[in-house]
């Protein structure tokens, strides 16, 4: 087995011991804690303002911009675990339990969405999708598709193509651990390339239901793809973070080389490109078409202090993580790698909410945003305390993968 990185190159500190069941536990009912102190905040600010505006709509708008992050999260690490069967590579060995972890959590987010299906008429109605339109209208096919029912419906197919394939990939990677003879990996491979495909058209819809929707009078083309791309960093930020966080522990502790470190840099880096090409190509197109039912979408979220949101987003979710993962010294460094990562996770909400919020009217209302984050942190110790129970049943490494050998030895 090849050495542990030197602590000049990744580790501050010399590696542990393996994680025992104490630990586990113990993160799980921190998990559980904050989860339950999320969910106190959020009612508590939840009633607060529905006394004082009798209006729920931004409860469930709250809820929403929580939920797309988590989502985002599971669904990218579902992504990523289909590429990693379709282009092999280290990377993906290294992180496959971690992204079968995350990926699983789509089931009690499928749960999750409930509250989502009753706020429907509540948050979609004032943008008119339930208003009675006449029959030779061209707006009768999109009150159709954007009516409840039908968004219900839709939302069902994407929780059941997901749940379908999260639960085959983890069928058929336990086969594997048990040592069953047979074509597993042919079967992950296979799977891999369509799932992606699937993937693709779902969150196109779902993107397009969910928050797109927010605005009916706006469209644009190229919406779905950016928003896909930001769950692709969103999944891959968090893989990257918990593996980081494990690193220094057994069996990780003793097969990472600077290469593999290199590796996981220089994606995280391709992908915080990817969403910077991805949404200066959305503003680009519509700053060159100047359409008026296209402008009103960036003008809502550049005026009225939302400016300095966006500045923000530019300044740290690209230019700032762009620069430092160029270096080599970032790269493979352990501590410094985890400080980008965790800090693209935060730049993911920030987002989000940059994306969502401004299509409300908040009437002068400034503290709006606590209950974003309360949202956001109860479905997030719901989410980790889930994750970490699947994470802990499973060996951190696929063991009796055939590859598994090779990269372990790779220099």
């Amino acid at each position: 087995m090849s050495q542990a990185i030197t602590p000049e190159a990744s580790l501050e500190t010399p590696p542990r011991g393996e994680v025992t069941a104490a630990e586990w536990e113990r993160v799980r009912r921190i998990a559980l804690l904050v989860a339950a102190g999320g969910a106190a905040v959020f009612i508590l600010l939840g009633l607060s303002h529905w006394l004082l505006h009798r209006d729920a709509k931004q409860l469930f708008v709250s809820y929403l911009v929580g939920y797309a992050y988590w989502l985002g999260s599971a669904l990218g690490g579902l992504v990523f675990l289909m590429l990693q069967y379709v282009t092999g590579g280290a990377w993906g060995l290294f992180l496959r339990r971690i992204l079968e972890a995350s990926a699983s959590v789509i089931l009690p987010l499928a749960v999750l969405f409930i509250p989502m299906i009753i706020g429907l008429p509540i948050v979609y109605e004032e943008y008119g999708h339930w208003t009675p339109v006449p029959v030779e209208s061209k707006l009768q096919f999109k009150a159709i598709w954007l009516s409840a029912p039908a968004v219900t419906i839709k939302a069902i197919l994407y929780f059941a193509c997901w749940i379908g394939m999260v639960y085959l990939f983890r069928r058929w990677s336990r086969q594997q651990d048990e040592g069953a003879n047979g074509r597993i990996l042919d079967r992950c491979e296979t799977l891999g390339a369509p799932g992606i495909v699937i993937y693709a058209l779902t969150i196109t819809f779902a993107s397009i239901d969910w928050v797109m929707a927010l605005e009916p009078d706006w469209y644009s083309t190229i919406f779905p793809a950016m928003f896909a791309v930001g769950q692709l960093l969103n999944g891959y930020a968090f893989a990257l973070t918990v593996f980081l966080l494990l690193s220094d522990r057994p069996p990780f502790a003793g097969a990472i080389q600077p290469a593999h470190m290199r590796d996981f840099g220089s994606l995280l880096l391709a992908f915080v490109m990817f969403w910077a090409y991805m949404s200066f190509s959305q503003f680009l197109l519509i700053w060159v078409g100047n359409l008026p039912e296209e402008n009103p979408w960036y003008l809502l979220r550049s005026r009225g202090g939302w400016q300095y949101v966006v500045g923000f987003i530019a300044l740290f979710h690209f230019a700032v993580p762009f620069m430092l993962l160029l270096l080599r010294d970032i790269k493979e460094h352990r501590g410094r790698l985890l400080a980008v990562a965790a800090g693209l996770l935060v730049m993911r909400f920030i987002d989000l909410f940059w994306w969502i919020e401004p299509a409300l009217n908040h009437q002068g209302e400034y503290f709006y945003w606590l209950l974003d984050i309360a949202a956001w942190t109860a479905l997030g110790g719901l989410y980790i305390w889930w994750f970490t129970g699947q994470l802990r049943n499973r060996p951190l490494l696929p063991w009796n993968d055939p590859y598994l050998a090779e990269v372990l030895r790779h220099e």
